[in-house]
Protein backbone atom coordinates (compact mmCIF):
# COMPACT_ATOMS: atom_id res chain seq x y z
CA UNK A 1 0.00 0.00 0.00
CA UNK A 2 1.52 3.19 -1.20
CA UNK A 3 0.63 6.54 1.52
CA UNK A 4 0.79 10.03 -0.63
CA UNK A 5 1.40 13.15 1.97
CA UNK A 6 1.12 15.93 0.34
CA UNK A 7 3.55 18.53 1.04
CA UNK A 8 1.26 20.41 3.21
CA UNK A 9 1.05 17.40 5.19
CA UNK A 10 4.56 16.76 5.28
CA UNK A 11 5.55 20.08 6.30
CA UNK A 12 2.80 19.31 9.42
CA UNK A 13 4.69 15.93 10.28
CA UNK A 14 7.57 17.74 10.56
CA UNK A 15 6.42 20.51 12.80
CA UNK A 16 5.35 18.05 15.24
CA UNK A 17 8.36 16.06 15.33
CA UNK A 18 10.15 19.04 15.93
CA UNK A 19 7.83 19.98 18.42
CA UNK A 20 8.82 16.52 19.86
CA UNK A 21 11.87 16.80 20.22
CA UNK A 22 12.02 20.50 21.50
CA UNK A 23 9.74 19.04 24.40
CA UNK A 24 11.84 16.91 25.57
CA UNK A 25 14.28 14.48 26.86
CA UNK A 26 11.82 11.17 26.96
CA UNK A 27 11.73 9.68 23.53
CA UNK A 28 14.11 11.89 21.75
CA UNK A 29 15.40 8.73 20.32
CA UNK A 30 11.73 7.83 18.79
CA UNK A 31 11.33 11.17 17.96
CA UNK A 32 14.66 11.09 15.71
CA UNK A 33 13.89 8.08 14.35
CA UNK A 34 9.87 9.30 13.56
CA UNK A 35 11.50 12.02 12.21
CA UNK A 36 13.58 9.78 9.58
CA UNK A 37 10.78 7.73 8.78
CA UNK A 38 7.90 10.69 7.80
CA UNK A 39 11.22 12.32 5.98
CA UNK A 40 11.95 9.09 3.98
CA UNK A 41 7.88 7.93 3.19
CA UNK A 42 7.83 11.79 1.80
CA UNK A 43 10.84 11.40 -0.63
CA UNK A 44 9.07 7.87 -2.24
CA UNK A 45 5.92 9.65 -2.17
CA UNK A 46 6.97 12.57 -3.76
CA UNK A 47 8.85 10.67 -6.26
CA UNK A 48 6.21 8.04 -6.68
CA UNK A 49 3.59 10.91 -7.30
CA UNK A 50 5.64 12.81 -10.27
CA UNK A 51 5.98 9.74 -11.76
CA UNK A 52 2.21 9.20 -11.79
CA UNK A 53 -0.04 10.81 -14.90
CA UNK A 54 -2.03 13.21 -13.43
CA UNK A 55 -5.60 12.55 -12.49
CA UNK A 56 -6.73 15.60 -14.78
CA UNK A 57 -4.24 14.70 -17.06
CA UNK A 58 -5.40 11.41 -19.48
CA UNK A 59 -2.13 9.90 -20.44
CA UNK A 60 -3.52 9.61 -24.02
CA UNK A 61 -3.06 13.60 -24.41
CA UNK A 62 0.48 13.21 -23.93
CA UNK A 63 0.53 11.20 -27.40
CA UNK A 64 -1.53 13.43 -29.54
CA UNK A 65 0.13 15.23 -32.51
CA UNK A 66 0.95 19.33 -32.37
CA UNK A 67 -0.48 21.83 -34.50
CA UNK A 68 2.56 21.87 -36.59
CA UNK A 69 2.49 17.94 -37.32
CA UNK A 70 -1.13 17.78 -38.25
CA UNK A 71 -0.69 21.06 -40.34
CA UNK A 72 2.60 18.37 -42.09
CA UNK A 73 0.27 16.39 -42.23
CA UNK A 74 -2.45 17.64 -43.99
CA UNK A 75 -0.08 19.20 -46.52
CA UNK A 76 1.45 15.84 -47.18
CA UNK A 77 -2.36 14.77 -48.14
CA UNK A 78 -2.72 17.30 -51.22
CA UNK A 79 -4.29 20.32 -49.04
CA UNK A 80 -3.04 23.77 -48.97
CA UNK A 81 -3.57 27.54 -48.22
CA UNK A 82 -4.67 26.45 -44.31
CA UNK A 83 -6.68 29.34 -42.90
CA UNK A 84 -7.51 27.95 -39.20
CA UNK A 85 -7.03 25.51 -37.12
CA UNK A 86 -8.39 24.64 -34.08
CA UNK A 87 -8.29 21.41 -31.50
CA UNK A 88 -11.65 20.64 -30.50
CA UNK A 89 -13.14 17.00 -29.48
CA UNK A 90 -9.92 14.57 -29.85
CA UNK A 91 -9.61 16.02 -32.98
CA UNK A 92 -8.07 19.04 -34.82
CA UNK A 93 -10.65 20.96 -37.00
CA UNK A 94 -8.49 22.56 -40.51
CA UNK A 95 -9.68 25.35 -42.77
CA UNK A 96 -8.03 24.80 -45.98
CA UNK A 97 -8.10 24.12 -50.16
CA UNK A 98 -8.40 20.52 -50.67
CA UNK A 99 -5.85 19.39 -53.87
CA UNK A 100 -8.54 20.68 -56.04
CA UNK A 101 -8.62 24.43 -55.04
CA UNK A 102 -12.20 24.06 -53.12
CA UNK A 103 -12.22 25.70 -49.37
CA UNK A 104 -12.96 22.66 -47.09
CA UNK A 105 -13.15 22.27 -43.67
CA UNK A 106 -11.56 19.05 -42.61
CA UNK A 107 -11.40 16.97 -38.92
CA UNK A 108 -8.23 15.37 -38.41
CA UNK A 109 -8.23 12.93 -35.60
CA UNK A 110 -5.49 14.25 -32.83
CA UNK A 111 -3.49 10.83 -32.38
CA UNK A 112 -2.90 9.44 -35.78
CA UNK A 113 -3.30 12.66 -38.18
CA UNK A 114 -6.10 10.74 -40.45
CA UNK A 115 -8.94 12.86 -41.62
CA UNK A 116 -11.69 11.23 -40.31
CA UNK A 117 -14.34 14.01 -41.69
CA UNK A 118 -14.82 16.62 -44.45
CA UNK A 119 -17.29 19.06 -44.50
CA UNK A 120 -17.70 20.95 -47.34
CA UNK A 121 -20.96 23.14 -46.24
CA UNK A 122 -21.51 26.65 -46.56
CA UNK A 123 -17.36 27.21 -46.77
CA UNK A 124 -17.10 25.61 -49.98
CA UNK A 125 -16.07 27.59 -53.32
CA UNK A 126 -16.23 26.91 -56.41
CA UNK A 127 -12.66 26.78 -58.31
CA UNK A 128 -12.55 28.98 -61.27
CA UNK A 129 -12.93 25.93 -63.41
CA UNK A 130 -16.07 25.28 -62.27
CA UNK A 131 -16.92 28.71 -62.54
CA UNK A 132 -15.93 28.73 -66.26
CA UNK A 133 -18.89 25.55 -66.30
CA UNK A 134 -21.45 27.01 -64.72
CA UNK A 135 -20.87 30.13 -66.94
CA UNK A 136 -20.87 28.10 -70.18
CA UNK A 137 -24.26 26.37 -69.21
CA UNK A 138 -25.38 29.57 -68.54
CA UNK A 139 -24.80 31.07 -72.12
CA UNK A 140 -21.29 32.29 -72.40
CA UNK A 141 -19.15 30.09 -73.88
CA UNK A 142 -15.86 32.36 -73.63
CA UNK A 143 -14.67 33.37 -70.74
CA UNK A 144 -11.40 36.10 -71.55
CA UNK A 145 -10.14 36.98 -67.44
CA UNK A 146 -11.55 35.12 -64.32
CA UNK A 147 -10.70 36.81 -60.83
CA UNK A 148 -11.43 36.52 -57.18
CA UNK A 149 -12.52 39.27 -55.82
CA UNK A 150 -10.54 39.83 -52.53
CA UNK A 151 -11.58 38.09 -49.92
CA UNK A 152 -15.63 38.13 -50.35
CA UNK A 153 -17.51 35.46 -51.82
CA UNK A 154 -17.68 36.30 -55.46
CA UNK A 155 -15.15 36.26 -58.98
CA UNK A 156 -15.00 38.98 -61.52
CA UNK A 157 -15.40 37.89 -65.02
CA UNK A 158 -15.14 38.93 -68.19
CA UNK A 159 -16.74 36.62 -70.44
CA UNK A 160 -18.59 36.26 -74.27
CA UNK A 161 -22.16 34.86 -74.76
CA UNK A 162 -22.81 32.99 -77.52
CA UNK A 163 -23.95 36.05 -79.97
CA UNK A 164 -20.43 37.40 -79.01
CA UNK A 165 -21.81 40.63 -76.68
CA UNK A 166 -18.81 41.17 -74.33
CA UNK A 167 -19.78 41.36 -70.29
CA UNK A 168 -18.01 41.91 -67.08
CA UNK A 169 -19.77 39.11 -64.73
CA UNK A 170 -20.17 39.01 -60.88
CA UNK A 171 -20.27 35.37 -60.06
CA UNK A 172 -21.09 34.06 -56.48
CA UNK A 173 -18.41 31.91 -55.57
CA UNK A 174 -20.67 29.31 -53.72
CA UNK A 175 -23.46 28.97 -56.14
CA UNK A 176 -21.94 29.98 -59.30
CA UNK A 177 -24.88 32.03 -59.72
CA UNK A 178 -24.17 35.66 -61.83
CA UNK A 179 -24.84 38.37 -59.25
CA UNK A 180 -24.36 41.65 -61.44
CA UNK A 181 -24.04 41.57 -65.33
CA UNK A 182 -22.81 44.43 -67.53
CA UNK A 183 -22.33 44.39 -70.68
CA UNK A 184 -19.21 46.05 -71.99
CA UNK A 185 -18.59 47.20 -75.67
CA UNK A 186 -19.83 46.01 -78.91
Amino acid sequence: MTIKFHRSTISLLSVVVVAALIAGGTGTAAASDAQSEIQANAHVAVIAQASQTPANEPAAEKTELTMEQVIVKVKEQGYSDISEIEREDGRYCVEARDPGGKKVEIYVDAKTGEIVEKDKGDKADLSKDEVIAKLKEQGYPEVSKIEREGERDQYWVMASDADGKRFELHVNAKTGEITRKEQRGE
